[in-house]
């Protein structure tokens, strides 16, 4: 099966393919054709989230062609030692309140996160978020995200922000891009905590 999932905006390329994916046998093939990075990135990693092998070749046109191997689940039994709350940290704006304080405070609540023993899962970048994930003037806060992903936190910054901040995803400086359906997964299925 091959699904055409260009010009779509998150989080329409994710939906088709699990839409897809569901309809499928196992042992079946199915080929997902995109033309965005944020697209490519959002569809493996739903593919891969869902124990499903895949693989991406980029087309002559400027398009990727993703193709997904639906077979049997690996399922990995997780390790006894509690790491990660059961948390996602929602962060829909760059400042906490108003001005250079709001600012302090931000970037000191997100640092403070690496002094627990035990991490919050995911932590998610929406709306204005997304300037601490790609702005150059927030490299010390950007530093600290890296230590929390280098601790197994998953750090997303959403797709479609990027996109209407016109924030080309090579100035992504930490994380994944996200999309709104592994956002709302994140948040449905943790205790979620909003800044």
């Amino acid at each position: 099966m091959k699904i055409d999932c260009c010009d779509l905006a998150c989080p329409e390329p994710v939906l088709k393919t699990k839409k897809a994916l569901e309809e499928l046998e196992d042992d079946s093939i199915l080929e997902v054709l995109v033309n965005s990075v944020s697209s490519v990135q959002n569809v493996k990693r739903f593919a891969t989230n869902g124990g499903y092998e895949s693989r991406s070749e980029e087309l002559d046109d400027g398009k990727t062609l993703i193709t997904i191997i639906k077979g049997y689940e690996c399922i990995i039994t997780p390790s006894k030692e509690k790491k990660f709350l059961n948390k996602t940290v929602f962060v829909k704006t760059d400042k906490i309140g108003e001005g250079e304080l709001g600012t302090t405070l931000m970037k000191s609540f997100l640092k403070t996160i690496l002094e627990f023993k035990e991490l919050p899962k995911n932590i998610v970048f929406v709306n204005k978020g997304v300037f601490l994930t790609t702005k150059d003037e927030n490299q010390d806060l950007i530093e600290n995200l890296k230590e929390l992903e280098s601790r197994g936190v998953k750090i997303y910054s959403c797709g479609l922000c990027l996109n209407f901040y016109d924030i080309p995803t090579y100035k992504l400086k930490v994380g994944e891009i996200g999309n709104a359906y592994d956002s709302v997964d994140m948040l449905l299925n943790t205790d979620a905590v909003s800044l």
